[in-house]
């Protein structure tokens, strides 16, 4: 799969090179079910991130004088384990923060992490989306319980809010589909840009908005709809409740002024409105441009209240609730505050730009270790100079990583690790409707010398930090070359006797069943609890695909189509 955006479209490669390393030919592949042998112009440049010059291959420790020099494994895991434990030993584990845990294409080591994480008592977490997306999550968990997508390929109208989808993809196969709407009369297609992007110049419809004057454009639209009558009372009043106390917000709002805010001509504004209140189905996407701007959070809500008055949630060609196989953040909830700032935890995340404000204080319950994973905020965070000085604050700082980034280069220790191709893999995009897929890979390749995955990392940390003993790997071993009863048996009375084996369970299956999995698919050990836990919670979802029976029966079946529906390597002409 291309590991470039979310969509990971399926692609078919051809190795060759001096060493058959290198991706030499890329194309999309046709048997994919959602890509359909599309693929965009991102899958070319993937033999740079597999071969680039950026690579690692031993572990790094930083001298006195700044520079760095090459350590053993051995030595890399005892001492990473030994400072971790001592700073949690001294002030908590809650004082070590966890930023990354996978991109676009690699979600695994995310999964392993949590196993070093619960050990050292680690619970404060950021990647990228808590910089992007908490504040849609946020809102969409307030309203319709959690995060939702729109139906682009069956809607009437499609609707882009900060995002130029011709460039940044996000949705399967999406240069085709947005030419399938520009072309189609019957269809619609609307952006809400400042600029004249790609996306914009084939629309329907440019709402070319002043920067930051989002909010002022959609609360117009919003006044448009609700002032003339075009609100789908019908349907609110059989799926929804409050509608009375938003209602007087926009019956008195001056349209004409939030317009001119906006930087809309008003006709405009309320032509869009009302195409959008006549369509059978209205899809949108809301993007960073809004999200990582002015009033993004009021943005998110004013979408998604445009989205429910004119009654486009869950229906074909409209927004739904897609049934993912891991939530990740997309629960909006909120879990508490930090430490120092007293900012709002949305999703188990912390907001990416207050964490150097976590850190540059002399606060008692401040950060004092930061272990990056798959994760470059130095480079990424909107303040880089003040999360640089926060980094170099620390007492402790240790990146997992193919490369060497800038975060690397502030880092004590850089341990490196296989690559995407390198390893199996997954990601947790699930998103596709009405169908949705997942995608085991195995390896392309095995690692470069020295290296390994992220699950043979994090169970060796486990094993330095004794939380992994040998007896319950062999006893789960001889269990699973018994039965799979026997297995789930096993496992659900170890982790009882021994709550500790609970927190660590995924490097505990890696240990035990990864040298059972097909060639290629040993880090896919740990989502076998993966289909345990989602087994119960989306048994519906999982019926409809065929998985029935009890939980556990369907949670095997699903695991066993996992190892089962793996592409074949075969050279392409």
């Amino acid at each position: 799969a291309c590991i470039l955006c979310e969509c990971n479209c399926g692609i078919e490669v051809q190795l060759g090179g001096a060493d058959g390393r290198h991706l030499v030919k890329v194309r999309g592949d046709e048997a994919h079910p959602a890509s359909r042998g599309y693929a965009c112009e991102k899958p070319s440049r993937l033999d740079f991130y597999q071969n680039g010059p950026h690579r690692l291959t031993k572990p790094l420790r930083r001298r006195g004088d700044g520079t760095f020099e090459e350590i053993d494994w051995e030595t890399a895991i005892r001492e990473v384990a030994g400072r971790f434990a001592a700073i949690r030993d001294a002030h908590g584990g809650e004082s070590i923060f966890y930023y990354g845990g996978g991109g676009q294409g690699n979600h695994l080591p995310a999964v392993y992490g949590q196993a070093t994480r619960s050990l050292l008592g680690s619970v404060h977490s950021a990647n990228p989306i808590s910089q992007e997306k908490t504040g849609e999550f946020w809102v969409a968990t307030k309203m319709v319980g959690g995060f939702s997508r729109g139906d682009l390929e069956h809607c009437e109208v499609a609707l882009f809010l900060g995002k130029n989808p011709w460039f940044s993809h996000g949705f399967p196969r999406a240069r085709l589909t947005l030419r399938e709407i520009a072309k189609d009369p019957a269809r619609t297609l609307i952006v809400m840009d400042p600029r004249r992007s790609e996306t914009a110049e084939i629309a329907d419809i440019h709402l070319q908005v002043k920067p930051g004057g989002d909010a002022f454009l959609l609360a117009a639209m919003i006044g448009v709809i609700v002032q003339e009558g075009l609100v789908k009372r019908d349907w609110l009043a059989a799926h929804a409740d409050g509608l009375e106390q938003v209602l007087p917000h926009f019956t008195s709002l001056d349209v004409a002024v939030h317009a001119a805010k906006s930087g809309v001509p008003e006709e405009q504004v309320r032509s869009a409105a009302r195409r959008i209140a006549a369509a059978a189905s209205v899809a949108t996407f809301e993007d960073l441009g809004v999200q990582m701007n002015v009033h993004s959070t009021l943005v998110s809500y004013l979408h998604k209240l445009l989205v429910l008055l004119t009654g486009n949630f869950g229906k074909k060609g409209a927004e739904y609730r897609p049934s993912t196989l891991v939530p990740q953040a997309f629960n909006g909830e909120e879990l508490g505050t930090t430490p120092v700032t007293g900012a709002k935890i949305i999703g188990g995340l912390t907001p990416c730009n207050i964490v150097p404000d976590e850190i540059l204080t002399d606060h008692p319950k401040r950060f004092r270790a930061m272990l990056v994973e798959s994760g470059n905020p130095a480079h990424s965070i909107a303040d880089g100079v003040r999360m640089r000085e926060a980094l170099a604050a620390l007492e402790l700082v240790v990146v997992i990583d193919v490369a060497f980034t800038e975060t690397a280069r502030l880092a004590d220790y850089v341990l490196p690790v296989a690559s995407q191709f390198e390893k199996a893999e997954a990601v947790f995009f699930n998103f596709e409707f009405p169908n949705n897929y997942f995608f085991l890979r195995k390896a392309l390749m095995p690692p470069l010398p020295g290296l390994f995955s992220e699950a043979e990392l994090h169970a060796r940390l486990a094993e330095a930090l004794g939380a992994l003993p040998k007896d319950a790997v062999e006893k789960l071993r001889t269990a699973w070359l018994e039965s799979r009863v026997a297995f789930r048996t096993k496992f659900m009375e170890l982790i009882t006797a021994d709550a500790r084996l609970a927190t660590v369970a995924p490097v505990l299956l890696y240990r035990a069943i990864g040298e059972f999995m097909p060639e290629g698919l040993a880090e896919g050990a740990g989502v076998w609890a993966i289909c345990q836990i989602a087994a119960p919670r989306i048994a519906s979802s999982l019926a409809r695909a065929g998985f029935t029976g009890s939980p556990p029966d369907a949670a095997d079946a699903l695991f066993d189509a996992m190892l089962a529906s793996q592409p074949d390597f075969r050279a392409i002409g």
